[in-house]
């Protein structure tokens, strides 16, 4: 939630409050007995007399009020160290502009009275962009106190040198010009938007927005109040249209950071309690709960929301990113009483429809500090997330991470100058077909607004196309509910799995060129598979369509497996085609009662004697591997045809590579 999240997103004044710790001590003991704590010359009694009053003040959690006798007292004594130290403190928790030079001012006086006030210093010129002057108040303090820094102070001094010289060498050396560009259109307002999320088709959005565009909008429809969702269109032209709000899932409390699924169908969103309302119509458990709603084709709306159960926690998820498949989620979650450092986790889909408990992310994301605003992109193999653990420039930058052969997440790559500031940059979402960023930033308007960027080569996504598909009653023609599973041909991996609903049909992505499989399954049917190739020359912008059919189970009905084909003249069944396999022998787990025969044919290549060996082969071959896979060897029957059975020519390879089939007909 965004303005829970704003407030989190101050954490490094939490930790600076963790660096002054030392110079709170000093400064309430000063408050009792104060001669023991002057470090530079004695203060006037008029000068005390105000400081211990800030002291109250400050006890008292009344900032202004304390500056104002903190001014008088350095007023009185120009050298007051104390009271310098505590007014660099307070301009620190308020994010003053002036902090940097408040504790600058302090260490000129002492510099030796509060040795984390070096860190603390360079840290705000590292938040500030400041890198070369952060560097030179880190020398100062290994000048000063070589070898002397505690545990804490030295590692929160190596990690604020690692941002600082990150930062500096990058300015000298990126040169890649890239350049963020305001959205065109409609799509920003007076109102602030941010936190968006695209469907697979690219063209429609779902962002948060918190107050009114204008005082028309008040009576909307859908407009609720506080944070509500709106989705904007993009147009032919490149513009984005006017955001519209969603019916049916605002409240008159605050919803933010949407995710959609690739379809469009499935949002899953962070609420947050209130301690006036709590969380409403809705139930949760933590501070900030994950909830899914679901697009309701008859009626046009979105449902209000479920609680997703066990990924939520009485500590606090929010900001998640959907997989297209919409069976993964990946999103921030911090324990109760430590939202300030936040990690990725992961949970996925179980077959009730439950989602498991959550995990971190494995790989090299999460560090001791924080990592927010994660974004899934359809490739399925890379993620951009904000973090202020790795090096970068400044409070928050966004990094990219890509997905490792052995389930880990590999090293973060900063995006670099055009994407990342000195200032908090987050809610970075990527365009499906190519490298084109949207991301939400006041430092323009001062105002939260959408802008772009064409992301640099090196932390660009795979190109995802989008394709469609339905799946019918071969017999009827009926659209019909069922479960499809993408496998990628030339790994036999399972990519995704995913719904088609009625004439609705599926979405799903494809990255990059390759072969597909989509297998359906529907109760009552045989399952049925369609084949799709990616091309080159095809071109990823083009929306392909697949159908997949469907026949009803009936005693003597058979079916070519049209996903295992055989290499001429060999019965070896390559781990290209095994996915065809595997998706049998589970529909037959599935339908324990079903007996097949599993019927070899080949082309005419060779004698007649010799292919009618080699079908039985192929045929013997598919039985293997369901036995394989827990399918008793007493539900499958087999046999050869060679090529007496022909269903294309036999005068091209393209027709004799159709001929080398495998036949499975429904015996009981």
């Amino acid at each position: 939630m965004s303005k829970n999240r704003e407030k989190m997103s101050h954490f490094r004044f939490m930790k600076c409050m963790s660096l002054l710790r030392g110079l709170v001590a000093i400064l309430f003991l000063c408050g009792v007995a104060f001669p023991i704590c002057a470090q530079v010359k004695t203060p006037s009694r008029k000068a005390v007399k105000e400081y211990r009053k800030a002291l109250e003040a400050y006890r008292f959690l009344a900032p202004d009020i304390a500056i104002g006798h903190l001014e008088s007292a350095i007023q009185r004594s120009p050298e007051f160290a104390e009271a310098l130290f505590l007014k660099a403190q307070i301009y620190q928790e308020m994010d003053h502009p002036n902090r940097e030079e408040a504790l600058a001012l302090a260490l000129q006086v002492d510099a030796t009275m509060f040795p984390h006030g070096w860190v603390t210093l360079a840290e705000i010129q590292w938040e500030l962009g400041k890198y070369d002057e952060g560097l030179q108040s880190l020398d100062r303090l290994e000048h000063i106190y070589a070898g002397q820094l505690s545990e804490e102070a030295e590692t929160r001094r190596a990690w604020v040198n690692a941002g600082l010289t990150f930062a500096s060498q990058a300015l000298r050396q990126d040169d890649r010009g890239v350049e963020a560009e305001a959205v065109v259109g409609g799509l920003n307002t007076d109102a602030m938007e941010y936190y968006g999320a695209f469907d697979l088709s690219g063209t429609r959005m779902v962002l948060t927005r918190s107050g009114l565009a204008s005082e028309e909008e008040r009576m909307s429809p859908g407009v609720m109040g506080g944070e509500d969702f709106f989705e904007s269109f993009l147009s032919p032209d490149g513009s984005w249209s006017t955001p519209i709000p969603l019916l049916g899932v605002n409240t008159s409390l605050n919803e933010g950071a949407p995710t959609l699924s690739g379809d469009g169908k499935t949002m899953v969103f962070t609420a947050c309690a209130t301690p006036r309302d709590g969380y409403g119509p809705r139930r949760g458990k933590g501070s900030c709960d994950l909830f899914e709603s679901s697009w309701d084709e008859s009626t046009q709306r979105w449902s209000l929301g479920k609680n997703l159960g066990a990924p939520n926690s009485a500590g606090w998820e929010s900001q998640p990113a959907l997989s297209a498949d919409g069976n993964m989620l990946v999103f921030a979650s911090a324990v109760k009483g430590q939202k300030q450092f936040s990690d990725l986790v992961v949970c996925h889909r179980l077959d009730g429809g439950g989602w498991s408990s959550p995990r971190k992310l494995p790989g090299l994301i999460n560090t001791p500090y924080t990592e927010e605003s994660p974004f899934l992109h359809p490739d399925g193999k890379t993620l951009y997330f904000s973090s202020d653990g790795h090096p970068g420039f400044g409070q928050l930058d966004v990094f990219m991470s890509k997905l490792q052969k052995d389930g880990t997440w590999g090293e973060p790559l900063n995006l670099g100058r055009g994407v990342n500031s000195p200032g908090k940059d987050n809610s970075l979402m990527v365009m499906p077909r190519g490298g084109l960023a949207m991301f939400a930033t006041t430092q323009v308007s001062g105002n939260l607004d959408f802008w772009q960027v064409e992301l640099p080569a090196e932390v660009k996504p795979i190109e995802v196309a989008m394709l469609k598909g339905v799946v019918r009653d071969a017999k009827t023609g009926r659209a019909l509910n069922a479960e499809v599973t993408i496998v990628d041909l030339s790994t036999g991996q399972t990519m995704s799995r995913t719904s088609s609903g009625g004439e609705q049909g599926f979405v799903v992505p494809l990255p990059g060129l390759g072969s597909y499989s989509f297998e359906a399954s529907a109760d009552g049917y045989l399952f049925g598979m369609n084949t799709y190739e990616q091309g080159g020359g095809m071109g990823l912008n083009r929306t392909p369509f697949v159908q997949i059919e469907l026949m009803p189970i009936e005693v003597g009905q058979s079916f070519t497996l049209e996903a295992i084909q055989f290499e001429s003249g060999l019965a070896k069944l390559s781990s290209r085609y095994q996915a065809g396999c595997a998706r049998l022998a589970q529909w037959m787990l599935d339908n324990p009662g079903v007996k097949i025969q599993v019927i070899g044919h080949t082309d005419n290549v060779g004698s007649a004697p010799f292919n009618a060996a080699l079908s039985y082969d192929r045929a013997s071959a598919v039985r293997t591997f369901l036995t394989s896979r827990n399918v008793e060897e007493s539900r499958i029957e087999t046999s050869g045809k060679g090529s007496s059975q022909p269903i294309a020519t036999n005068e091209t390879e393209e027709g004799r590579s159709i001929n080398r089939r495998v036949e499975v007909v429904i015996l009981d």
